[in-house]
């Protein structure tokens, strides 16, 4: 008896040593991956360098790193290193098309995939396209902005960036905006259009935050949303353009909110001074990214540094369903 069970202790400790020397090659020479279909990275993976598609991105929880290529399929992961030469040996070699790279920034508790309509437009007109993935809920604006200067100083072949956001990717582009990275010295910055961002900070941000759920729920994010935070970051030194949903009258989709607002930011809470050009657009905020006026009037801003008539639609008439919601909130 005594026999067998030390033959089954040396089995599993040799089990052990095993898996423990496969675990540690993965993470520390990026072996032993199967290249698997991804989600592409939602709320717990952030970009951290990016190249014609190709990516490398970093666990929120874990820290670890992999590399996925432009149909998300997991080509390494590991450590930071290994995962850099992956990168180096399958992305660098292809060319990026387009000399005018432009960022696209979601917002909280969204990933790149609700900017979807607005990846394929700017592709369609020449752009390069970087749909920049960010943990949106597990760090701060301070620490989204760690990443995304990180990944611009990697970019090579563009001349010029551009950036594009939602929401919450708006204080994050002024976040990497201000500061003096090293990208700047090597390509020329163009223009910002946000999209329904809480440039003042936001009411509802403000309430929410009160309530340890929701912060647990939508992270450090939160509290950078509120006046209180938002109004720490400086005006971007770059052309600007702000669009921002409404109702088209005082009271707005939401109660909470002086003004007329999309259901989360106001129409005042996006405005900053000095503004480029400023537009209001009739529509609800988790659906401005792919509202056909919006995209039209990120087209005509990056192309001419303004908002034209053109940019705009008729207002249609409101549907019972949203006859409905205008009693209330819409998130």
């Amino acid at each position: 008896m005594r026999v067998a069970a030390v033959r089954t202790w040396r089995r599993s400790a040799a089990a052990a040593v095993l898996i423990a020397v496969v675990a540690g090659q993965a993470f520390t020479d990026g072996l032993w991956n199967i290249p698997i279909r991804t989600l592409g990275g939602k709320q717990v993976w952030a970009d951290v360098a990016w190249h014609a598609g190709w990516r490398i991105q970093e666990h929120a929880l874990t820290g670890h790193h992999r590399v996925l290529d432009p149909r998300d399929v997991r080509r390494a992961w590991g450590a930071e290193a290994a995962c850099r030469r992956v990168f180096e040996r399958s992305a660098r070699p292809v060319t990026v098309d387009g000399e005018h790279l432009v960022v696209l920034l979601h917002g909280l508790g969204r990933s790149r995939s609700s900017l979807a309509r607005l990846e394929r437009m700017l592709a369609a007109e020449g752009y390069a396209v970087a749909p920049v993935s960010y943990a949106s809920t597990r760090r701060s604006v301070a620490g989204h902005a760690d990443r995304i200067e990180k990944l611009l100083d990697g970019v090579r072949g563009p001349r010029r960036v551009s950036f594009v956001t939602h929401s919450l990717g708006g204080l994050v582009a002024r976040e990497v905006l201000a500061r003096d990275s090293d990208w700047k010295r090597r390509l020329e910055l163009g223009r910002l259009v946000m999209i329904a961002p809480p440039s003042r900070g936001s009411a509802l941000a403000a309430r929410a935050v009160r309530w340890p759920l929701v912060r647990g729920l939508l992270g450090p994010s939160l509290r950078d949303a509120t006046p209180a935070g938002a109004r720490e970051l400086p005006r971007p030194d770059c052309a600007l353009g702000i669009v921002v949903g409404g109702r088209g009258d005082e009271r707005g989709w939401c109660p909470l909110i002086p003004g007329d607002d999309d259901g989360v930011v106001g129409v005042e809470e996006a405005r900053l001074d000095d503004v480029d050009s400023f537009l209001v657009v009739e529509g609800l905020h988790t659906f401005l990214a792919g509202n056909e006026a919006v995209i039209a009037a990120v087209r005509e801003f990056l192309g001419n540094g303004r908002f034209t008539p053109a940019s705009r639609t008729p207002r249609p008439a409101p549907s019972r369903t949203i006859q409905a919601r205008r009693r209330g909130c819409i998130p």
